[in-house]
């Protein structure tokens, strides 16, 4: 995001018609405060809308677009390839065998994709915290959905690609990241042909804040560790976490009894996923 000059940023734009536009797929609407969608402004929202703000800003020769989203904001969640959003029927008729996403074929050929995952170890309990006081004042709901965790869709679609253009797409586990971010995000610039800069690991002024915040907002609560921070800072790995009853007695002290039940059939759910998917991760 510090790369204004030269990139067209996307903040999770299809979260618009998947949760708040007349084409949601998301059932979060039925619990949350009865304002929240008109808040966002994105109530009218359709996945042919925000597919079209991408296409136009592809238009502009003088930067290149870079969208950072969820798989499942884009796979429904019975994971069939004949679900289509009726703004996009028109797009989508023709080259979907063994699309699973309800784009058409076409729009994902264009794109090149690379792929983030975090162990859900760490990740699960991080995002239970959104549901919960004092977060869930902020973001105005109170239910981990096990529809929306995403390593599910995540894995169709890193498999879909990989199956259909013969390679693997670029993986980066988080926690390589986090150890490594000058490595890894060197690397990642030479895999998408963009140039480097020490800039993009770090983003100190207010103006880089402000434009964060200015994307993380139709979210609030959810984003509160990267907007106070203000860059990446490689720290050592603190190992490989795993599913153990030393770790549900650490999480049940934190989120009581029925937290550490939301949270294991969270895990339980993500954890396959997420082994099949790191086995494919970069290192550098």
């Amino acid at each position: 995001m510090t790369r204004r000059d030269i990139l067209n940023f996307f903040h999770e734009p299809f979260s618009d018609a998947f949760y708040f536009g007349p084409e949601k797929i998301s059932p979060a609407h039925l619990r949350w405060p009865a304002d929240k969608i008109e808040r966002t402004g994105r109530g009218n929202c359709t996945y042919e809308d925000v597919l079209q703000s991408i296409l136009s800003a592809v238009k502009d020769s003088t930067k290149r677009v870079f969208i950072k989203d969820m798989s499942y904001h884009i796979i429904p969640p019975t994971h069939s390839s004949e679900v289509r959003p009726p703004s996009l029927q028109a797009s989508n008729s023709s080259n979907r065998i063994s699309n699973p996403t309800l784009l058409p074929t076409e729009v994902i050929d264009s794109f090149k994709f690379v792929f983030l995952i975090r162990n859900p170890v760490a990740a699960i309990p991080s995002l239970y915290r959104c549901f919960i006081p004092p977060l869930s004042a902020q973001t105005g709901d109170n239910m981990l959905d096990p529809t929306e965790l995403g390593y599910r869709e995540l894995r169709i679609f890193f498999d879909y690609l990989r199956d259909k253009n013969g390679e693997v797409p670029m993986l980066i586990d988080a926690e390589d990241l986090l150890s490594n971010p000058e490595g890894v995000l060197r690397h990642l610039c030479t895999h998408l042909e963009f140039p480097y800069d020490a800039s993009m690991l770090q983003w100190p002024s207010n103006e880089d804040r402000d434009f964060a915040f200015s994307l993380f907002e139709k979210f609030a609560g959810y984003h509160e560790d990267a907007l106070n921070s203000k860059g990446l800072v490689a720290k050592p790995k603190a190992g490989v976490e795993t599913p153990s009853k030393e770790k549900d007695r650490e999480l049940e002290a934190k989120f009581g009894k029925e937290g550490i039940a939301i949270i294991r059939d969270a895990l339980d759910m993500c954890q396959k996923d997420y082994e099949g998917l790191e086995a494919f991760r970069v290192i550098v």
